[in-house]
């Protein structure tokens, strides 16, 4: 009993160390906190020395500058292929790992780990516009003084980090269940899900079926929590081979290939791209004191831009919503696990196996190549019931 006790102790020791370790880069706070209104798209005919942002803040210094055009007709323009671009590499790095072998931990088995896996993203990658996405959608260092991030993240993460707590349940029939609870490094974002998977062949351990390999059949969803700006869920369907290799009775270890199908789905919440700007002060700025400061129809009633006749709501233009982001990935697994008595370690590999503008077209640098593709390490270290 002693000996147990002890070797439990050391099983979650070495999990409890992993993830002490792989939290500890998350001092940089927050550098990686998305920032989508800064996919920002300049409107087409816009005056030299003039931003739409520059606009929405000082329309007045724009109508004296240009009597003869409407500041209310330079709102901002989202840039969607960023947003897409943005969202597919973020849903690749937190979709489900399916970091498991075929063989399922048997009725009534149980497994609980630490999971910590590092996804490339493509730091520094422009889209078909030119915005170099994932400096313009992170939020970058911040101010000590201020506690206010910079315009644009010079030097983004050129990995993402998430570290997972994950309970693995068998149950009957080879099928078995999983909960997963992840932390994104570097940001306020968690993601949480489930799996399920079918092991088609568990149960067959005599005989000649004994010698064929395990095979499943499963799938997995994640969606991302932290941010308001827009939603992030990621569906995963998988089929895995892998065959058990027992060493001197008390080990085994376990390499295994799969492959996955991935598929990404993100909403845009409504997004300032001028978010400096307050619209309703803007507004109000100008207007008659005697005036109501709402219609009858619900909507504010703004002055006029000073000198003009031209209602002071234009900066009301640049909140907008993205376009929904739809994405599919194929992507390739190879993994080995070990086990000693209670002990679980385990390594996986999991890459796109085609480019990802092959379905998403949205997905292309402005010469209209493909982005590269993405990749994740994925380590685990738990106990086995």
């Amino acid at each position: 009993m002693t000996t147990l006790v002890r070797r439990v102790g050391l099983a979650v020791g070495a999990a409890l160390a992993l993830a002490v370790g792989s939290f500890a880069p998350t001092a940089h706070a927050d550098s990686m906190d998305p920032t989508p209104g800064r996919f920002v798209l300049q409107p087409s005919g816009l005056p030299h020395g003039f931003t739409c942002q520059s606009i929405a803040a000082n329309p007045a210094a724009f109508v004296h500058a240009n009597p003869k055009l409407v500041p209310n007709n330079f709102a901002c323009l989202p840039d969607n292929a960023a947003f897409q671009n943005f969202v597919s590499e973020l849903g690749f790095a937190i979709a489900p790992t399916a970091f498991h072998p075929a063989r399922t931990t048997g009725f009534g088995g149980f497994n609980f780990s630490f999971e910590a896996s590092y996804t490339k993203i493509n730091q520094d990658a422009a889209d078909v516009n030119g915005t170099q996405y994932w400096h313009a959608g992170t939020q970058g260092a911040q101010n000590p003084n201020t506690g206010n991030g910079s315009a644009t993240n010079t030097a983004p993460d050129s990995i993402i980090q998430v570290y997972s707590m994950k309970a693995r349940k068998g149950l009957p029939l080879g099928f078995e269940i999983t909960g997963d609870l992840s932390y994104i490094a570097n940001t306020v974002m968690w993601t949480a899900g489930a799996d399920i998977r079918w092991a088609l062949m568990e149960g067959f351990r005599t005989g000649w079926p004994a010698y064929l390999p395990d095979v499943s059949v499963g799938g997995g969803v994640r969606t991302l929590t932290g941010t308001s700006q827009f939603s992030l869920t990621t569906v995963g369907i998988d089929a895995q081979i892998s065959k058990p290799i027992t060493l001197a009775d008390t080990s085994v270890i376990t390499p295994y290939v799969g492959y996955q199908r991935l598929y990404i789905f993100g909403h845009s919440s409504t997004v300032s791209l001028a978010p400096n700007t307050d619209p309703l002060k803007q507004c109000y700025s100008n207007q008659n004191p005697s005036a109501p400061a709402i219609l009858p129809n619900g909507q504010p009633n703004c002055g006029n831009i000073p000198g003009t006749s031209t209602t002071n709501n234009g900066a009301f233009n640049n909140d907008v919503t993205f376009n929904q982001v739809r994405t599919n990935r194929h992507r390739g697994i190879v993994g080995l696990n070990y086990r000693y008595e209670i002990l679980y370690l385990a390594g996986q590999f999991l890459m796109d196996l085609t480019p990802p503008n092959a379905e998403n077209p949205p997905l292309s640098t402005a010469t209209g190549a493909s982005q590269p593709r993405q990749w994740t390490i994925s380590l685990e270290a738990g106990v086995y019931f």
